[in-house]
């Protein structure tokens, strides 16, 4: 059956949203039985041909579970999808109707619109209105097709057994509604990423010469005049902690970084705003308190400042922290990690001096510096109203740039790819 302007109009989103929390009801007892499936295997001493299809019958009860409490979830998902959708719909119709209601018209419930007050205006200016008004439902009609499709396709797959577990191994990873929905942050504690940074120098891998003999010299020269004047002391050490020839992995100051940097403030509070998208969208889901980790991302903008171009560049961000809510309330303590390697890459060059990062990768080839992984971090509290969820992050210390000359902020353009950025 068609669906019409009168149907949108008797549109219930609380019907819609008890319902989810219905199901996700039993979804939560389901998933409360984990243990119970674990421990009804029998005795652990059990051996032989019954222990062994007592087994394969307990993975295939457990494996069915599993693929219910992605369906269930689904369809949890899909009608708070519904709700939220059918919520924005009446806004719609109660725009459209209170227009037509200013201007002496009418909406029938086949979404006809009619003039109840001709004559009032010229003629062009009704048929003007008319057609605005036409236009507005028919606004309404597409997204209330949108939404009744979406959910009946939800409804539809659940039913049919075609949606996937996602090869979880447990009832509560199997639930589609404890990770968001593009798979970038989930419910659980922090999970490190596993990011892979390449070396286009190889370490040891060529001769010396008396020509490296000469650029050592210079460069060394270049550190220690730039420590006696007190220049880029966070780029300085990085770049010592490089002559050092370790490799160990270095800590950075990822707060002082986000004080004196706008663009790794932009970088942190970009991944600030991600997490507490993520964090209303489980909440939405039904969760109220929870811990969150998430996937790391490159971080949006590129530092401004001289002191933090060469100490980090670009740079990868990931988060976790923990959610909880406290009626409409949303409270999400998050700790940002900053994930880098310092190290060279060929054919590239220094954004502000120009000097090529050959040179400096050399000094890996003829084994006399070694690149390092590099890491920060920075936590903050934000809290926000249910539906509000907040864009960046509050500064704890008031935004300021690096007073030295050196690592003052400076409008340089576009600027090429970081010498230590991901490949």
């Amino acid at each position: 059956m068609a669906l019409s302007y009168g149907d949108v109009r008797r549109w219930d989103a609380d019907g819609l949203e008890g319902a989810a929390q219905a199901i996700r009801g039993r979804k939560d007892l389901l998933i409360g039985l984990e243990d119970e499936l674990v421990d009804s295997f029998g005795p652990l001493f059990w051996h032989g041909d019954g222990a062994t299809a007592a087994r394969g019958a307990l993975a295939a009860i457990r494996d069915r579970a599993e693929h219910v409490v992605a369906e269930v979830g689904s369809v949890q998902r899909a009608l708070q999808e519904a709700s939220d959708a059918v919520t924005a719909l009446r806004h719609l119709v109660e725009e459209a109707e209170s227009v037509a209601r200013a201007h002496g018209f009418g909406i029938a419930a086949d979404g006809s619109v009619r003039d109840e007050a001709p004559g009032t205006q010229p003629a062009d200016e009704r048929t003007r209105l008319a057609a605005e008004l036409a236009d507005r439902v028919e606004r309404v009609l597409v997204t209330a097709r949108a939404a009744d499709d979406a959910l009946a396709s939800a409804l539809a797959k659940a039913e049919a057994a075609q949606v996937s577990d996602g090869g979880a191994t447990s009832l509560a990873e199997a639930d589609p509604t404890a990770r968001t929905e593009d798979g970038r942050y989930r419910i659980g504690p922090p999970d490190r990423p596993d990011i892979r940074f390449d070396d286009d120098f190889a370490q040891g891998s060529a001769e010396s010469n008396w020509r490296d003999q000469v650029s050592k010299a210079e460069w060394l020269a270049k550190l220690r005049a730039a420590q006696a004047l007190g220049m880029m002391p966070d780029a300085t050490g990085m770049y010592e902690h490089y002559w050092k020839n370790s490799g160990e992995p270095r800590e950075f100051d990822y707060d002082k970084a986000v004080r004196e940097d706008s663009g790794i403030r932009a970088g942190f509070d970009g991944e600030i705003t991600r997490a507490a998208r993520a964090a209303e969208e489980l909440v939405r889901a039904g969760h109220t308190e929870f811990p969150l980790t998430g996937q790391p991302s490159a971080a949006d903008s590129y530092p401004k400042t001289e002191n933090w171009q060469k100490a980090v560049g670009a740079y990868q961000v990931w988060s976790h922290g923990n959610v909880r809510v406290d009626g409409n309330r949303v409270t999400m303590t998050v700790t940002v990690e900053a994930e880098d390697r310092y190290n060279f890459n060929r054919g590239q060059a220094d954004i502000a001096t120009g000097a090529g990062d050959d040179e400096n990768g050399r000094f890996t080839e003829v084994g006399w510096a070694k690149p390092f992984d590099t890491h920060g971090q920075a936590t903050r509290t934000v809290t926000w109203e249910l539906g509000n969820p907040p864009q960046g992050a509050p500064d704890v210390v008031a935004p300021r740039v690096d007073e030295d000359a050196r690592g003052a902020e400076r409008d340089r353009g576009p600027t090429p790819d970081n010498p230590r950025e991901r490949r």
